[in-house]
C-alpha cells in the first residue's frame, strides 16, 4: 500500500489512464475489423475515415504515438487502393 501522498494520486491517474486507453484501443479493434468487413468499395471509405478519426484523437490524447497512426492509415489505404484494382480487374 502506497504511503505518501503523491503516490496515492499517481495510482489514481494511472488507473484512469489505464481505462481511457484501453477504451480507445478496443474502439480502434473494432473500426478495423469493421472495415476488413465492410463489402463494398463505398463502405470501406467510410469505415476508413471513421478509423482515421477515431485513431487521430487517439494520437492526440497520446494513446498512440503519431507515427504508428500514421503508418496504419497509410497501410488501410493501401488496402483500399488494392481493392479499387481488384474492382477494376
Amino acid at each position: 500500500m502506497a504511503h505518501h501522498k503523491a503516490t496515492k494520486k499517481a495510482i489514481r491517474t494511472s488507473a484512469k489512464r489505464n481505462l481511457r486507453n484501453r477504451t480507445y484501443k478496443s474502439k480502434i479493434k473494432t473500426a478495423l475489423k469493421e472495415f476488413e468487413q465492410a463489402e463494398s468499395r463505398e463502405e470501406k471509405e467510410k469505415k476508413l475515415r471513421r478509423a482515421q478519426q477515431i485513431m487521430d484523437r487517439a494520437a492526440k490524447r497520446n494513446v498512440l504515438k503519431k507515427n504508428a497512426v500514421s503508418r496504419k492509415v497509410s497501410k488501410l489505404h493501401k488496402q483500399l487502393q488494392d481493392v479499387e484494382k481488384q474492382a477494376e480487374a
